[in-house]
């Protein structure tokens, strides 16, 4: 298994973490409710990527 999408996805909510915070102290709510979607719209794309990388090793496991 590939551990730097892992560290790649923890890095990346560790920031989103400290962006909403940063922001939420401000007064800003929705710019922190923003940079959390957007987050969640990076994870999503991450994930969705090693999803695709999964099926392609089952097609060539079984000749598909």
């Amino acid at each position: 298994m590939n551990l730097d999408i892992i560290w790649q996805l923890a890095g990346l909510g560790i920031l989103v973490v400290v962006i909403h915070a940063l922001f939420k102290t401000a007064g800003r709510e929705e710019l922190a409710w923003l940079t959390t979607l957007v987050g969640l719209a990076l994870f999503m794309l991450l994930a969705l990527r090693v999803v695709g990388q999964l099926f392609q090793e089952v097609r060539a496991t079984f000749g598909m």
